[in-house]
């Protein structure tokens, strides 16, 4: 498996997408009208929008199962963990969505 100082890729590229909100904040998290967005603006906050996803859809519950205290579990018990976590990953994002829409942010 690839890794960037031990770290794994899913990680380095949430650590990077934090560090460019972080940097380009305003133009990531700003409001402003849907007409006159600029490519750019569009760019990084889908780009923020996607990392956040994968990250809370897929690597999230992934790593919670590959826990001690979870893969000791029995199968069953897992997949209600699992399923628990990316349902409220997937609906903190579609909440998240809808608010910055309300406000005009996305």
């Amino acid at each position: 498996m690839l890794a960037v100082f031990g770290i794994p890729n899913v990680v380095v590229a949430a650590i990077a997408a934090t560090l460019l909100a972080i940097v380009a904040r305003r133009r990531v998290f700003g409001a402003n009208e849907r007409t006159e967005t600029s490519w750019l603006d569009a760019w990084l906050k889908a780009i923020v929008i996607v990392v956040f996803v994968v990250f809370t859809t897929v690597y999230l519950p992934s790593y919670v199962i590959g826990m001690s205290a979870v893969s000791d579990l029995n199968r069953n018990a897992q997949d209600l963990i699992s399923a628990g976590i990316w349902g409220a990953a997937f609906t903190a994002t579609l909440g998240g969505l809808w608010y910055a829409h309300r406000e005009k942010r996305v």
